[in-house]
């Protein structure tokens, strides 16, 4: 694992579930354009199928795809075939619809089965589960904007995942300040592969 930043800079992935959303999509792009960002989208496969342009045009401006399993299930009520299935189909129809094969598994919920890896292993994907994790909680409808901004850029450390969920509407209006804050900690913005190559170098 990398040792921190002689520097003291922070390197972290900002990573949104559960899209594509092609309401939200274009605001986000242009967002990361006018930022010089960026990110990880955690894509549910069935959400691909219905919105797969969207989903494209996320790749086509230098963002990651991330597989975040095919119809977003807990793990823990599915049968080992159902959960096979949310694993390695979701990893076929995200590569069939994109052209991309996803590098890493994010896990629904993130809720960690022991069976997951049998699916991970299928898939020939990894379980990107080995940093430190920051959560937004933009899920809940309950953390308003101020909140969710106080949430993400609290315990940031070298290495942070940092988790959203691209259909929050305060989600994406407090970003811009989201993204000051961290830059104001000396934060460094990758996608999930190119922070899992620093914590690996």
């Amino acid at each position: 694992m990398a040792t921190p930043a002689a520097d003291g800079r922070k390197h972290v992935a900002l990573i949104f579930d559960d899209g594509p959303d092609e309401v939200c999509g274009p605001a986000w792009r242009a967002l990361w354009g006018a930022e010089n960002v960026k990110v990880s989208w955690a894509y549910v496969a069935k959400q691909v199928r219905a919105h797969r342009e969207e989903a494209r045009a996320m790749l086509a401006a230098g963002h990651e795809v991330v597989n975040h399993s095919l119809a977003h299930r807990h793990p823990a009520e599915c049968s080992d075939a159902e959960l096979r299935e949310d694993i390695v189909e979701a990893q076929r129809v995200l590569t069939a619809e994109l052209g991309v094969a996803p590098r890493w598994y994010w896990k629904p919920y993130a809720e960690a089965d022991p069976r997951q890896a049998a699916g991970w292993a299928e898939a020939e994907i990894r379980d990107f589960g080995f940093t430190h994790q920051v959560w937004s909680h933009d899920w809940n409808p309950e953390v308003d904007a101020a909140a969710i901004l106080r949430n993400a850029t609290t315990d940031v450390r070298d290495g942070t995942l940092i988790n959203f969920h691209e259909w929050r509407r305060e989600t994406r209006e407090q970003m811009p300040a989201i993204l000051a804050e961290l830059r104001r900690q000396g934060c460094v913005f990758l996608t999930v592969s190119e922070l899992a190559a620093y914590l690996e170098g």
